[in-house]
This record gives C-alpha cells, structure tokens and sequence, in this order.
C-alpha cells in the first residue's frame, strides 16, 4: 500500500494534457478560459451620449451661470444607430438619444429635464460642466486591454462582455468525457419497484454521474456488468473504445473470487499507476493508464467510492479543465477530540458549524461505516487525520468541502 500524498503525486505525474478547443461562444457556459482575452476594440467603440437630450459645444454655455439661458438652433439630430455627420458649429445643438453617437465639434450633453425644446431652437437653462452626460470612446478600456484572464470560468456576464466585442469563438478547455462501468450481480436498477431480497439498488451510478457533472464532466457511456470476468474484459473494451478521457469503474477492486476490473484492465492494455491505499476508507483504490486515458477503479461501498471520487477523481477533472490538482478546504476548530489509532489516513466525515465574526467550528458525525450514506448525506465535508494523530478541542486543521 502506499500513502495518500505518494498516490496523489503519481496520479499527478499522469494526467493527461488538457484538450484545448475554439468554441463557439453560445456554448461556453462554464468552461474556463484556455487564454487570456485582450479587447479587440475599444469600449466604447465611439464617444456617445449617456442621456437623452442635447449635444453641443461647452463654449456656448460655460457662463450660463452668469448670463442666464442660451438660445440655440437645432441643428439636426443623432440616433443610436443613425448618427448625425456634420460638424457642429458655434450656436448650435443637435438633439440626441442615449447611445448615439457625439458629433464633431459637441463636448457636452444637455438633458432634456434641463432645457426647453422649441422644435427648431432650444432653451438650455443649466448645464454644470464640460463632457457631462459623455461616454468617451474607450473610457472603459482600450484596444489590447487584456479583459479576461486566463482560467476563469465563464459566466453570463463573461460571455456578455465577449459577445459586445464581437468574439465569436474563444479558445476553453474542453469538457472531460468520463464513461461508468458499474460492476455486481447483486445490484439492481435504482428505479426498480420489485427486488430480490439478495439484491441491493445500485447507488454508485446516479451518485458518480450526478458528481461528475458538478465537477464539470460529462458522462458519454454508463454500462452495468455482472460478475464475470471475460463479459468484463469485453464490456470493457467497448468503453475504451468509446472515446473517453476517464473511465469509472465502482466494484471489483478488491482480492475477492468475482472482482474482475483489475484483472479485466490489464488484460487490455492498462498499466498499473497504484493498487491499494492508506486510506480509510477506499483502501482498494486502483488507478491505471492507457495511452491518455485513465481508469479509476473504485470500492463497490458507496461512501467508499464518494469519498475515493472526492479525493482522486475531482481534483483530476479539474486538472483537465485548466485547474491545479487541488482540493478545495477551509480551516476550521475541531468541538471535540479527533484520534486515530490505525494505520491508515482516517477520511473522517464532519458537520460544520459557522458563527459570525468566527472560525468556524467542525464535529465528527456519529456514523462513519463506509455502507452508511447518511455519513455522507448528513456530512458538509471531511477531515483527514494521519496514522497516530489526535486532534484536540479547540485546535485548527483543514477541512475538505463537498
């Protein structure tokens, strides 16, 4: 067996590179960000009004303090999208909607609340200083602003900005396909109403397809096999075949007569990376390579394989969408004492408990048994505590989310 740190570094030591691909923008909900973005244009594009009103030249009304209302001719008008083309002479105005474009020679905007419009002149009563009401071109940024950075996950107001720039492709990391291969003659369909009182529902595929999706994968192929190791061997060389990044196997890891995945893996060209861990629980952990792909073969146990999935499977999902090879913690203060005594890394599920203007504070939940889901349903994440080591109330260490 090896250590969990030892396993984390091998499998760090393998991942496969990150497929990169330019996808169309209506398509890049969630998906990070592959290169920096730099503005291929200024914004605005073009100086124009941030009011409805009128355009002119601070000239003729910087003394309107002193002098009373100026009087001016109504030149013509600037619609967003229909701009007004001449240049704007002394003593004129032209009327202008939000958004339109400023003309030649205008360096303030009047609103409408502060002048009367005569249809052919108009009264301007207050303006209070030179290019107000103005958006001038590239105020908020300039050509070659980098304006998203690389490895962020892109949202609606991302992809609004990108839109408004007119960048119809970006270049993201791909989704990871991931195909599940669920082994155990005693498992039935989930959604099953009549059961063999020797069976059990099958957890482990709606839990792994619902936790790959919120990693951000996506699942291609889900194959259910009985026990039997030359159906596994031709199952799963299907799923290889079907053209995945990962492949999840739950069950038929372990020493037993009918646990057939690691047998069945090598037999079709998969090399062993690690077999077994020191870890509690999902000990059985096993890990091979072939080509880029990687299988993971976790404990049939449903908490065993969560927690395998937390630990392995979810940091290498999003080392093939860009991110490091981290698991996301907080630090928090342990109620009460926290021992182990074994000999293996304890994944200890826990119960978070935040007060304001505090740390917050953690307890062990009562049911730890890897056969128990409520250990994991009940859990806000976990502690791992190494071989031999307490924790005492009071004292802070990492805790993993889920």
């Amino acid at each position: 067996m090896i250590s969990v740190p030892h396993a984390l570094q091998i499998l760090k030591d393998n991942l496969p590179a990150p497929r990169i691909v330019n996808m169309a923008l209506e398509q890049t909900l969630s998906h990070r960000l592959a290169e920096d973005i730099h503005a291929p244009e200024p914004s605005p594009r073009y100086t124009n009004s941030a009011m409805d009103g009128f355009a002119l030249r601070w000239h003729d009304v910087s003394d309107i303090g002193n002098t009373g209302p100026v009087t001016l001719k109504i030149a013509g008008e600037s619609q967003a999208g229909i701009p007004y083309t001449e240049v704007v002479g002394s003593a004129q105005a032209i009327r202008v909607s939000t958004g339109a474009m400023i003309p030649t020679g205008c360096d303030v905007v009047v609103r409408v609340e502060d002048a009367d419009d005569l249809g052919h002149s108009v009264v301007i009563h207050r303006c209070r200083k030179q290019w107000q009401d103005i958006r001038r071109r590239g105020e908020e940024f300039e050509q070659g602003t980098k304006i998203l950075a690389k490895g962020l996950v892109l949202k609606a107001r991302q992809i609004a900005l990108l839109s408004a720039l007119g960048l119809a492709r970006v270049a993201v990391y791909d989704t990871p396909r991931v195909s599940l291969f669920i082994t155990g003659t005693e498992l039935a369909r989930h959604d099953d109403k009549q059961i063999d009182r020797y069976q059990v529902r099958d957890a482990n595929a709606p839990m792994l397809q619902s936790s790959i999706i919120e990693a951000g994968g996506r699942v291609i192929k889900c194959l259910h096999v009985e026990d039997d190791l030359a159906t596994t061997i031709t199952q799963m060389a299907k799923v290889v075949n079907s053209g995945c990044d990962l492949i999840l196997c739950s069950g038929g890891v372990s020493v037993g007569n009918h646990d057939h995945v690691k047998q069945a893996a090598e037999a079709i060209g998969f090399k062993e990376l690690f077999w077994k861990i020191k870890q509690k629980p999902g000990k059985p952990l096993y890990v091979a390579k072939k080509n880029e792909t990687l299988l993971f073969g976790l404990p049939g146990n449903p908490v065993s394989a969560f927690m395998c999935f937390q630990n392995f499977v979810m940091p290498t999902l999003a080392a093939l969408q860009g991110e490091q090879l981290l698991k996301k913690s907080i630090t928090a203060m342990a109620e009460n004492m926290v021992c182990n005594t074994g000999k293996r890394t304890d994944f200890l599920r826990v119960g978070i408990t935040d007060t304001p203007n505090a740390t917050p504070t953690f307890r062990l939940l009562e049911r730890q048994g890897s056969h128990m889901l409520t250990s994991i349903v009940d859990a806000d994440g976990y502690v791992a505590i190494e071989p031999g080591f307490s924790l005492h109330p009071g004292e802070l260490t990492e805790v993993y989310m889920f």
